[in-house]
């Protein structure tokens, strides 16, 4: 990026912001206001991702960048910090956190760093938990829990043993439902969730995408459900689930 772009957007974003001659919108914007806006961004950028359209990607990480400079230039006007700080204490972070690049630092193997990297992260915390962001998607934070637990040694030996918490948490929550305890059908089902994640951090794949994948492909057959029914004239409300089923096994083939 060329230093002349990055200073040209600076100033159109505290123009924006010019207590007299600034857009009254931008103007009255707080960081809580703001954030909103921030997390759309981030979801529109990874959507660009998955769908592999680099044009609206590079659409998209520019929204991202200005949400990040609309923040600093609020910061700014509290005195706390600017976009400098910003981009100063993140290549030093970077810098510190990889001095096997930057430095001499041996690691024997990669679980070897990852340790070391959140000894780095945690020295200032009384858990290891303590840096996870409690504003994250559950979805988020039970993936980084899970990471951090794993990462001094409270893990599963095995895949299958990983499945086998599954299996054990869906009984328990089978238990639940049969005797009808609300309390603790919600207590089980939290728990059968956070571990079938886990076993998809134990296989080493991402659960966003994973259930953004299922989510595509049940929204494609559920289309050509619509379609099948469309032409034989047929309505989805007076369908029995015994019909669906049978339209549905039947679209699932092609």
């Amino acid at each position: 990026m060329k230093k002349p772009e990055i200073a040209k957007l600076l100033k159109v974003m505290k123009k924006l912001r010019d207590p007299i001659n600034g857009c009254p919108w931008d103007k009255k914007q707080t960081m809580e206001s703001i954030i909103p806006h921030t997390i759309e961004e981030v979801y529109e950028v990874s959507e660009q991702v998955y769908n592999r359209n680099y044009d609206k990607l590079k659409e998209e990480l520019g929204d991202l960048l200005f949400q990040v400079i609309y923040l600093s230039q609020i910061a700014s006007e509290k005195k706390e910090f600017n976009f400098n700080d910003v981009v100063e204490n993140i290549t030093k972070k970077m810098i510190f956190r990889h001095p096997h690049v930057f430095k001499n630092r041996k690691f024997k193997n990669l679980k070897d760093f990852k340790l070391w990297w959140e000894n780095s992260k945690n020295k200032k915390q009384n858990s290891i938990l303590d840096t996870i962001p409690v504003t994250l998607p559950a979805l988020q934070e039970a993936n980084k829990i899970q990471k951090k637990v794993a990462a001094v040694g409270f893990e599963y030996n095995n895949d299958f043993e990983a499945i086998e918490k599954v299996n054990e948490e869906l009984n328990e929550l089978k238990k639940e439902i049969k005797i009808k305890n609300k309390k603790k059908i919600r207590e089980e089902l939290g728990d059968l969730i956070f571990a079938v994640l886990d076993v998809s951090r134990k296989l080493k794949l991402d659960p966003e995408l994973v259930l953004k994948q299922s989510n595509k492909k049940f929204s494609k057959r559920w289309k050509k459900l619509e379609n099948y029914t469309n032409k034989e004239n047929l309505e989805l409300q007076k369908l029995s689930i015994k019909e669906y089923n049978k339209i549905w096994n039947k679209v699932k083939k092609n």
